[in-house]
């Protein structure tokens, strides 16, 4: 990259004002976006972009740009920067976006976000970053002879040339040492609480749906052994650690199409809360702690069960969800599959009543997910769920379906009642036959629901938040009592 000559003309009386792309503009790294584009659309280029980084990381990004250039519609924007920008539009300023991300990147975000004079980034080879970046831009408009915003300590030469600071979610060591290098270094936006962001993107209200790990032990009537008790609770730890794992990976793979959804783009990484990389570090450190209270608490077995679980839920994030109907039962399947993670901790023989039950129950719930989703989406016959294979045109066949499948369940349930394995546990096994009517109730109003667009994208979720469901719960667990003890 050549470094062009100072500016002459009047309007330099105006100090322009110059703006760094990733982490400033955007919360979230390009370089990032474009390497995870790259694994989720052909990875078997990334043996390409890791020789290209032999060569230097201006290689690796005009490689990325080449091969998997972002969606700049599909990036976390932040608003108190764009706020900023037309400010200085409108005082007659010109604006800038200097960076260090490839020229085509570079480009295809100011072509879309429209309020840029110009886009410069770097050329493939030299990368315009911390002290390069401070020299071309001194260069052009001489010693403090420019405004640039900033969020990282590699800007700190630039803002040292610029003779002032204008810091954007700031690390408290980058905010000092700007503090001591300039006379003027002003804070545009508050860096947010990493902590808490993880802590979010763990998802642990999910971990409701973990409590199907204590199905099997109550169902064997050895709720009493406290040593079991204690077993099925470092299980179901160990699971919801796990599965907070793959909602991680999940998140990152699902990026763009998350960061256009009504209600997932508030999650930390599509929101940039937190870092691509933050996101591998936080799916690696989740993993690693399940498997290591599974080996400690509860057994080697169970290990082996949360690894089938981490390969099948990587293979419905990566090929499965994208299949009709196989993500449906694939879903299903995945609740399925915390019932039996149940069994194997406490050593319990399952049913195949309450495995029939839970296929049907939870197949109708993943209907449910998707019937909701397409609701949103109807208004264009035509348009298809981002990242699944489902168009609005499919709505009335899955609203037969969904039901269907809860109502089968309810008939297995019904069928359980009078088997003979009831009379050695149920001293009044005829009081179950409320469950069934509350089954019946809860399953049409969660389709109705989700047919007027009140379903929440989980419905299990919405279970746990919803007083009427919950409800329905405790009506159940007294049947369940009473049936045993009347």
């Amino acid at each position: 990259m050549s470094t062009p000559p100072t500016d002459s003309n009047p309007a330099a009386t105006k100090r322009p004002l110059c703006v760094d792309l990733d982490g400033t503009l955007l919360a979230t790294d390009t370089m990032a976006e474009g390497f995870m584009g790259l694994l989720k659309s052909a990875p078997w280029k990334v043996f390409g972009a890791l020789a290209a980084l032999t060569n230097g990381r201006p290689k690796l990004k005009r490689y990325l740009a080449q091969n998997a250039p972002v969606d700049p519609t599909a990036l976390p924007y932040r608003d108190e920067v764009l706020a900023e920008i037309r400010r200085a539009r409108d005082a007659g300023r010109r604006v800038l976006l200097v960076t260090a991300s490839d020229q085509a990147t570079a480009d295809a975000v100011a072509g879309h976000v429209g309020v840029f004079d110009e886009a410069i980034g770097s050329d493939g080879e030299s990368n315009l970053k911390a002290s390069r970046k401070a020299e071309y831009l001194q260069a052009r408009f001489g010693a403090g002879g420019f405004q640039y915003l900033g969020d990282s300590s590699a800007d700190l030469p630039v803002w040292k040339a610029a003779n002032e600071a204008t810091m954007v979610c700031p690390s408290a060591g980058t905010r000092r040492a700007a503090e001591q290098m300039v006379p003027r270094a002003t804070v545009l936006a508050e860096r947010p609480s990493k902590l808490r962001a993880a802590v979010k993107e763990l998802r642990p209200h999910q971990w409701a749906k973990n409590i199907l790990l204590f199905v099997p032990l109550y169902f064997s009537h050895q709720y009493t052994d406290l040593n079991l008790v204690f077993t099925a609770f470092m299980a179901f730890l160990s699971f919801s650690f796990c599965a907070s794992s793959i909602y991680v990976l999940n998140d990152l793979v699902d990026l763009p199409s998350d960061r256009r959804h009504r209600s997932k783009r508030n999650r930390p990484l599509a929101a940039g809360t937190l870092s691509i990389a933050d996101g591998f570090a936080l799916s690696a450190v989740a993993l690693a702690l399940a498997i290591t209270l599974a080996w400690l608490f509860v057994s080697p077995k169970f290990v082996l069960v949360l690894l089938g679980y981490v390969v099948l839920t990587t293979a419905y994030t990566f090929v499965l969800k994208q299949r009709m109907i196989i993500d449906v039962l694939t879903l299903a399947s995945l609740f399925t599959y915390r019932v039996v993670a149940g069994g194997v901790a406490v050593d319990v023989k399952l049913s195949p009543w309450l495995l029939a039950f839970s296929i049907f129950f939870f197949t109708s719930l993943a209907f449910v997910k998707r019937y909701g989703e397409l609701i949103q989406v109807r208004g264009d016959g035509g348009q298809s769920l981002r990242g699944r294979n489902y168009v609005p045109a499919d709505i009335p066949i899955i609203a037969s379906a969904g039901p269907a499948s809860g109502l089968l369940a309810v008939l297995v349930f019904a069928l359980y009642i009078n088997s003979p394995a009831m009379m050695r546990y149920y001293s009044v096994p005829e009081v179950l036959w409320g469950i069934c009517l509350i089954l019946v109730y809860w399953i049409m109003r969660i389709w109705f629901l989700a047919a007027r667009d009140r379903m929440h994208d989980d419905p299990v979720l919405f279970a746990v938040k919803d007083k009427i469901s919950l409800a329905a719960g405790v009506l159940v667990v007294v049947c369940l009592l009473a049936a045993r003890y009347g």
